[in-house]
């Protein structure tokens, strides 16, 4: 199966992660009177207040709020995808500050990261997953990651994807529009578009009226695909590296609407075709509003004003619930992409109260994700649940397999700059290498020829190369390895799976994979070597270790443990890298809690 990639190249391996559920909550009335009001606080507190009314309606007792060790993994994990340094943990670990829990969420949105993490989970939604090193996915998570860090409202974010025009080069929103190295047919585009910046799956309503939503009929769905019939996603495979566009055609839409006007006119087989399309011209909202139908150069836009408009809540209704589900590890409405009469929502009142504060602060993301982080909600432990509560009751943390790019990233971490350095040169850079010498092979082959079919664009690969190495180098490598391994949990359909759910091929890859192997090694530059050179006694190493591998300090039975085999141990080297292994395989090690 192709994706859109500039050029086809080998990738080398890693891993991946992450299980959603959904259970069915009991409806909850709306509180019409509840308000966020302006602060930022305010909207904490209006989550906790929320939350806290359906733990008294059910009698469901929370857990307690998490220690520092297992709030610090978590809030790295769930902002800039990759957990603490070493140092990192023991600055916050040793501080005394009552307030640090607050300034280091500030800290960490205000972190480039945060925005190359939020941008990892809105890509995988428009695209998938990619083992090319130069695929245009990254390109689209790069110019995501940059509109997030920038604090560009998510309502922007949506119109320029939804009127995205030009080439790739230049406008990486370009790239949902195109998947299997091909463009995305309109009636397949408005389905992706509905469902991933909206909520509303209209694709099910392509054939026939959906059978239990009366608003999802096939003439709503020709109404809404309608919008983007102008549109044409195309390639030329005569450039190389090939050309990748959007255009806007008004010509096929104005030519169909001029033929219905002289129906009578038509001969048969002309009649036909007008039958096939004329019920494509015709752009109408699911809310029942028709757009002029002489213009069809202007419907995305009048597509992206109504999706984004202050009249269309249930956009940033499925907005606000995407960014708590990120969050939260499940949605306020689960499935998290199907709003419809029949999924209600948990705590409806908490939705609208961060939908509105979406509406009413120019839909700022890191608002948002910033009150959430900071509720006593998010802040609970995973530990000690209720076993009476349900997911969806959110009275302690969900431990949650990590997704593939933050179980990349961990394991990335445990690399020092000079290892990843070498893994960047040896796969981008090399991936952009031999593209540039691909180009130069072919050109030279058709003037020896004499052919004459092939353009070589150098300038626009020279900006290619120029984009690629913009992106992070450790976010490009975990990227990157994460689009390897997600065909690992590919269904029978091959569907990618977008979670690490230990089957077979994925814990083989795991525990026997050529990077974790060596992860656990002591040679030159690994991990063990760096702590046996800065630690002297078996208690700082110990100490060292796990606060590098599960960002905490081992307890006082763990210490004495570990520190009785080591020093026990006939090979203590062997007897390290062993202990090291046995972190890496731990579920606290490959989960998010």
């Amino acid at each position: 199966m192709r994706k859109l990639a500039l050029f086809a190249l080998p990738a080398a391996a890693l891993c991946c992660a992450l299980i959603a559920f959904s259970t069915r909550p009991a409806a909850q009335e709306v509180d019409k009177k509840t308000t966020t009001g302006g602060a930022e606080a305010d909207l904490t507190a209006a989550i906790d207040a929320e939350i806290a009314k359906v733990w008294k309606r059910d009698g469901i007792k929370p857990a307690a709020t998490s220690d520092d060790a297992e709030f610090l993994r978590r809030v790295y994990l769930d902002t800039v995808g990759e957990p603490p340094t070493m140092s990192e943990a023991v600055a916050f670990l040793d501080s005394d500050a009552p307030d640090k829990r607050a300034k280091l969420i500030q800290r960490l949105i205000d972190d480039p990261r945060w925005g190359q993490h939020m941008g990892d989970q809105w890509t995988v939604l428009l695209t998938p997953r990619n083992a090319n090193a130069l695929s245009g996915s990254h390109l689209l998570a790069q110019w995501l990651a940059d509109e997030f860090n920038n604090n560009i409202g998510f309502n922007v974010i949506i119109r320029d994807i939804v009127t995205a025009e030009g080439e790739l080069v230049d406008n990486p929103a370009i790239v949902p529009w195109f998947a299997d190295g091909e463009g995305v047919r309109f009636t397949d585009m408005i389905g992706k578009l509905s469902k991933n910046l909206m909520g509303v799956q209209v694709q099910c309503a392509e054939c026939h009226d959906h059978p239990y939503d009366d608003a999802l009929t096939q003439k709503s769905f020709q109404g809404m695909a309608s919008f983007l019939t102008a549109t044409q996603p195309l390639q030329d495979n005569r450039v190389v590296p090939r050309r990748i566009h959007v255009r806007t055609n008004p010509d096929g839409p104005n030519r169909i609407l001029r033929a219905f006007d002289m129906y009578e006119k038509l001969k048969p087989d002309q009649r036909s075709q007008v039958d096939q399309y004329i019920d494509y011209v015709r752009p109408v909202t699911l809310d029942g509003d028709a757009i002029d139908t002489r213009n069809p150069g202007a419907w995305r836009t009048e597509l992206a004003n109504w999706m984004t408009g202050a009249d269309n809540a249930r956009t940033r209704r499925y907005v606000a619930n995407r960014v708590w589900s990120i969050a939260m590890g499940t949605g306020l409405v689960n499935p998290v992409d199907d709003f419809n009469p029949f999924n209600e929502p948990s705590h409806p009142a908490l939705l609208e109260a961060l939908a509105n504060d979406l509406r009413d602060n120019k839909w700022s993301i890191k608002r948002l994700y910033r009150a959430i982080l900071n509720s006593r909600t998010y802040q609970l432990s995973g530990k000690h649940g209720d076993p009476d509560a349900e997911k969806w009751h959110y009275a302690s943390y969900p431990v949650r397999p990590m997704n593939a790019e933050q179980f990349l990233a961990t394991l990335l971490r445990l690399l020092d700059d000079k290892q990843i350095d070498a893994l960047v040169a040896g796969n981008r850079e090399a991936a952009i290498e031999q593209a540039l010498k691909q180009l130069k092979q072919q050109e030279a082959e058709q003037k020896k020829t004499g052919g004459e079919y092939y353009t070589f664009d150098y300038s626009t690969m020279e900006r290619y190369g120029e984009l690629f190495r913009r992106i992070d180098g450790r976010w490009f490598i975990a990227r990157w390895a994460a689009g390897r391994y997600a065909s690992l949990s590919q269904d029978d359909e091959m569907n990618q799976g977008d979670n690490f759910t230990m089957s077979i091929n994925q814990a083989l890859a795991v525990m026997n994979g050529e990077f974790t192997n060596s992860l656990a090694g002591s040679g030159k530059d690994s991990l063990l070597e760096r702590i046996g050179k800065n630690f002297d006694s078996y208690a700082d190493r110990v100490e060292a270790l796990y606060l590098i591998v599960l960002s905490r300090r081992p307890d006082a039975r763990e210490r004495k443990r570990i520190e009785d085999y080591l020093r026990e141990a006939d090979e203590p080297t062997r007897a390290a890298e062993d202990l090291l292994y046995a972190l890496l395989m731990t579920t606290e090690f490959a989960t998010n809690h």
